[in-house]
């Protein structure tokens, strides 16, 4: 073979400086357009409705029957509403600057207002389960089977339709949160 055969590959470099460019671009968009701050009112919004147990069961009471359940359970029920929240975020906003502005506030304010609980559940597997629960078809059912595992009550109906109910409960609050920012 020819050294004259052989073709060398020189593919182009793609610019750093573009994509640097347009991000700070989108930024300012958003920004100006006011989407940015509604995204970190929305976060502290959410934040502040889930964080405080008492009224978050009092709230999904309304919705979902009794919650008389050990800590661990609404330790639980707390990680799947916040898990819910960040679902209904990636879905609903359609720009990652702004999914990411909302979701990094929520977490922000977990962080100042439950170090503990964030700690806890930061730490934990619990988000990788629903994570693979949304992917499957039948998501609401996947949610409750996933629920039900978490509280160590994988085969009791009574948990997987109660991880099913509050998930469905908190997409509807959370979206139509969403809904009211009015985001551009």
């Amino acid at each position: 073979m020819d050294d004259n055969d052989i073709k060398i590959f020189k593919g182009k470099i793609k610019d750093s400086t573009d994509d640097s460019i347009a991000l700070i671009e989108e930024m300012n968009l958003q920004r100006s357009n006011g989407n940015t701050q509604k995204a970190k009112e929305l976060g502290k919004n959410l934040a502040a409705r889930f964080l405080d147990t008492d009224e978050l069961k009092s709230a999904l009471e309304k919705e979902v029957g009794s919650l008389n359940y050990s800590t661990d359970v609404m330790y639980q029920i707390k990680i799947l509403v916040f898990f819910t929240a960040e679902y209904c975020i990636n879905r609903l906003l359609s720009n990652t600057l702004l999914k990411s502005t909302a979701i990094n506030t929520i977490y922000d304010k977990i962080v100042k207002e439950a170090g503990d609980f964030y700690k806890e559940f930061s730490d934990g597997v619990e988000y990788s389960f629903y994570y693979l629960a949304v992917k499957k078809e039948d998501t609401i059912s996947a949610v409750g089977k996933a629920f039900a595992m978490l509280c160590q009550k994988e085969n009791d109906e009574a948990f997987r339709k109660l991880g099913r109910d509050i998930f469905v409960v908190v997409v509807n609050e959370v979206d139509s949160v969403i809904t009211g920012y009015d985001f551009q």
